[in-house]
């Protein structure tokens, strides 16, 4: 269903057009034919990172997309890594995800976060749950999945999460104190 593409730069929408602002709307199936060209320019932007090509292909390397990245305004998102927490490589299509439990304990990346969609660099922490349970639809399956996320993986999921809802990492940095961590933090 979905078609392997050529990954292009020229696909990213940038934080400075509207679009990344305004609202998202829920993944409904069937899907449609412009679902399927964005899903399939998600999967393989996001591929192609995450298998080495983007120097080849001249794109920036990634590990996760939201649909609005590309201009497209649903509740899609897309996530390929391996885990920090237990080395495994974790793919994750989802449709209309949320965030149903977090847990207390704060983390954040000390590298600081990046975005496919953020030119500039806005340097700090982004302060985040260390573990997140989501529930979406896996649009693979079509069924509603939970997954629980720890360690790198929680980390995007809130970071695309955070896009079908119009925000940036930048926006979850303390603008007066942007590396403020407290000592019971995870460090990523």
């Amino acid at each position: 269903m979905f078609k392997k593409l050529i990954p292009q730069s020229s696909w990213l929408v940038y934080d400075d057009n509207p679009v990344m602002r305004e609202k998202n709307e829920d993944l409904t199936f069937p899907l449609n034919e412009m679902d399927i060209e964005v899903i399939s320019k998600m999967l393989s932007y996001v591929d192609a990172s995450y298998e080495g090509l983007d120097k080849k292909y001249k794109i920036r390397p990634g590990i996760g997309i939201a649909a609005n990245q590309l201009g497209y305004k649903k509740k899609i998102i897309y996530i390929r890594l391996d885990n920090s927490t237990d080395g495994k490589e974790c793919r994750y299509l989802l449709a209309n995800p949320k965030i149903i439990k977090t847990s207390v304990s704060n983390s954040y990346l000390s590298s600081g976060e990046g975005c496919l969609s953020v030119e500039k660099d806005h340097k700090g922490y982004s302060i985040r749950k260390s573990i997140v349970f989501v529930k979406a639809i896996d649009v693979f399956t079509q069924k509603e999945i939970e997954i629980k996320g720890e360690g790198l993986l929680s980390m995007c999921l809130q970071h695309e999460i955070d896009h079908t809802n119009n925000l940036f990492y930048y926006d979850r940095i303390n603008k007066e104190e942007p590396f403020k961590t407290e000592k019971d933090w995870e460090s990523i």
